[in-house]
């Protein structure tokens, strides 16, 4: 008797432990969401400088609106990662007035480094410099940011920051408890250089981006541009400047105090020198580029095209989203769709849309990852189970191979850097070998619904051209998996080497956390 009355009480204790610990949870949660951000400083519009109309440029613009008028535009694709971090180099170094830069991801490693301490030189010499990045993947401390900020010519704003953003339990607690707020994120890739040129695309800055990273390198797209498009994308990054969901870091100066950016400076080229070795491609100071922008002049592609972005705020209750501005893209296509995405997962309806397309006699092609070649297992853990779906629409399915060719691993990676792996991050959609859309976003429900994008819509049959041949050489056997349901009517994947029938991934461990990753209620917000 005494034994379960001890029982007894020690279940009301263990009981009485619980509910003190979910009420100080609940407690944490309530302090944390009720943490808020300095009053928003009272700035007017700020709208971009005017194009430049002396340097490198201005010549290359001028000389092409010459050639082809006041309305084209012209392109160069940028595959190699090498070439990608190249072109950033010698837009910047040639900057004359100004720089405006959005990103998502913006690293604390090499090519992150690299790129900071150009932007700061660039500063230095006059050149006003705008960075907006996204908040949710952002190391730099408050302080460190209002260090960059105290330039008088480089400005930065973060994308819906998270008050609690300085200490990991913090952050982590207020973004639970203010979850519908702050999910929302801004993953828009874009780089524009004295209103002349622009960079748009899939990469964010990052080793594994441009090929300096030793776990897996990511093969991806990019587009530089000229011309007419170029006043679109300024327009664009205006938008996103002066919106609120966009914080000037300058409102939090007044909290940290007083600020040293000479110091600053040194430490991002302390750091950069630590990084000497694995940048040993790329000059680590300001060059005069003019012969490498008078050689890609000479290869320029010609046409006109568009720059799309998602609306950084809702209009009229709702979103204005990028996919509502490219969802007439198939309509005019007559023969063949491909759509790249590293991650694909089918929102709405849109398997009905391709299966339509292909009664119609348009052949579809998707292109995404490979368990083995994604860097998010879970997203393969709900890709998978829409593998039989969409084949049967008729379209056709490949999957990259994480032990692509020697020439497609070359393309990926740095000459200094061996990755263990290549994964797929091209966003690209193409019609017909005349249009394509080359830009941030995924064919996933968080950037088609939750998250913010942009791109190009581009219309050149000569850099479509290009772009096709490229990526039917990507999903050639000797790159990638062809899928498909054979005989027994089960999934196959067919390779150069081999054939299987069960996914191909990097280890057991891979395998499994993707067994168990479908459970997670996770789809909405992969």
């Amino acid at each position: 008797m005494h034994l379960v009355h001890a029982i007894q009480l020690h279940t009301l204790s263990m009981t009485a432990s619980r509910y003190k610990l979910v009420i100080l949870l609940l407690l944490i949660l309530f302090l944390y969401g009720c943490a808020s951000l300095p009053p928003r400083p009272n700035l007017e519009y700020e709208s971009a400088l005017p194009a430049a109309n002396t340097g490198i440029l201005p010549d290359l613009a001028q000389g092409f609106r010459a050639s082809h008028g006041n309305e084209a535009s012209g392109f160069h694709l940028l595959i190699d990662a090498e070439e990608s971090l190249t072109a950033r180099l010698a837009l910047i170094d040639s900057a004359k007035n100004s720089l405006d830069l959005q990103y998502f991801i913006w690293k604390d490693d090499a090519v992150g480094i690299l790129l900071l301490d150009r932007i700061m030189k660039a500063a230095d010499r006059g050149v006003k410099v705008r960075v907006i990045v996204d908040d949710v993947w952002l190391a730099s401390s408050t302080r460190t940011l209002t260090r960059l900020n105290s330039h008088p010519n480089l400005k930065i704003r973060i994308f819906n920051p998270n008050p609690a953003r300085d200490t990991f339990i913090s952050r982590e607690l207020h973004f639970i408890a203010s979850y519908h707020s702050l999910n929302r994120r801004m993953h828009n890739k874009l780089m524009i250089v004295d209103n002349q040129a622009i960079i748009a695309g899939g990469r964010n800055i990052g080793n594994e981006y441009f090929g300096l990273s030793n776990k897996f390198n990511f093969l991806d797209i990019d587009v530089m541009a000229i011309g007419d498009v170029v006043k679109e994308a300024s327009f664009a990054f205006d938008d996103y400047w002066n919106t609120d969901t966009v914080f000037p870091v300058s409102g939090w100066h007044q909290k940290m105090g007083k600020v040293d950016f000479a110091n600053m400076k040194e430490d991002v080229e302390k750091s950069l020198w630590k990084h000497k070795k694995l940048l040993q491609s790329y000059p680590l100071q300001p060059q005069n580029w003019d012969n490498w922008f008078s050689d890609i002049g000479e290869r320029l592609h010609v046409g006109e095209a568009y720059f799309l972005q998602d609306d950084p705020v809702k209009i009229d209750g709702r979103d204005y989203r990028l996919i509502d501005m490219i969802s007439y893209f198939s309509d005019p296509t007559e023969k063949e769709l491909i759509i790249s995405s590293p991650y694909f997962i089918p929102v709405g309806d849109s398997l009905a849309v391709m299966e339509r397309l292909e009664s119609d006699g348009i052949q579809i092609k998707v292109f995404t990852n490979s368990l083995a070649s994604t860097n998010h297992t879970l997203v393969n853990s709900h890709y998978k189970k829409y593998r039989r779906n969409i084949l049967l629409t008729g379209a056709e399915l490949f999957e990259f191979n994480h032990q692509p060719s020697n020439e497609v691993i070359e393309l990926a990676s740095a000459q200094s850097v061996t990755p263990r792996f290549i994964s797929l991050h091209a966003k690209v959609m193409i019609s017909d070998r005349r249009k394509c859309f080359i830009g941030s976003l995924n064919f996933d429900p968080r950037a088609l619904v939750i998250n913010s994008e942009n791109g190009l819509l581009i219309d050149s049959p000569s850099l479509t051209g290009e772009l096709t041949d490229f990526l039917n050489e990507i999903m050639e056997e000797k790159n990638s998996w062809y899928v498909v349901v054979n005989d027994n009517n089960s999934i196959e994947w067919r390779s150069e080497q081999s054939t299987r029938t069960t996914q191909p991934s990097r280890s057991f461990f891979q395998t499994l956390s993707d067994f168990f990753g479908r459970f997670l209620p996770v789809e909405g917000q992969l």
